[in-house]
Formats: structure tokens, sequence, C-alpha cells
């Protein structure tokens, strides 16, 4: 189905012996890992696993590679950690309301407002 929408911008649809066909527009943004896990240079059509007949339906194809840098990686791998380690400690935002709070509203307001669904 998705070779045909991206070659001919139709979708046919067989359903209760109707079949139509429909018009359609789409764009298409596909992301994949390497197959051998890391890019080799050496191997270039290799480490893209995708058929021809699929691959060939989009127009650009673009490489984003993760150039190794052990001293980078680690320095980001660390401020990773510690965003996620102080989130605990960064629970309360300015203009959240408390929990606490919020059961004594809803309290007061169904002892006092009585709302009503119409």
């Amino acid at each position: 189905a998705i070779h045909e929408a991206m070659e001919q911008q139709t979708i046919s649809i067989a359903k209760a012996g109707i079949t139509t066909t429909l018009n359609s527009r789409c764009s298409v943004l596909a992301a994949a890992n390497s197959v051998f896990g890391r890019w080799d240079d050496t191997k270039m059509e290799e480490n893209i696993d995708f058929m021809p007949t699929i691959l060939s339906r989009f127009d650009t194809i673009f490489i984003v590679k993760d150039e190794h840098h052990e001293g980078r990686d680690q320095t980001l791998a660390k401020h990773v950690m510690q965003v996620h380690m102080n989130a605990a400690a960064d629970a309360s935002v300015e203009g959240e309301l408390s929990l606490e709070f919020m059961k004594k509203f809803i309290a007061y307001a169904r002892s006092r407002c009585g709302p009503r669904l119409e």
C-alpha cells in the first residue's frame, strides 16, 4: 500500500464488494539505524537495508552519522544523568498547584457550588 501511495498518489480500497481509488497526498519521513549498528564507510549501500523498490520512491536520503568521541559522549551522558537525577528535586514548578491544595479546592467546590451538567 505504501508503494502505491508514494508513487501514484492514490490508495485502492476493496471492501464489501465495492472497489474504489482515493487520492492520497502525503509526505513520508523515515528514519532507521544502520544494519550493523554503526555506519561502516566501507559498505556504503549495505548499511541501508531497504528494498530498492521502496528506496527508489524517496526523493532525498540524508545520512546522519554520530562521530564517536569518548570525551564528548561521556560529558553528554553525565549531563543527561544529572538532569534525570535532579528531576525529582525540581518536581514543583512555579505556578503548579500542589496536590493538597487541589484536594481542598475540590472539597470546597463540592460543598458550596453544586455544579450540574445539562
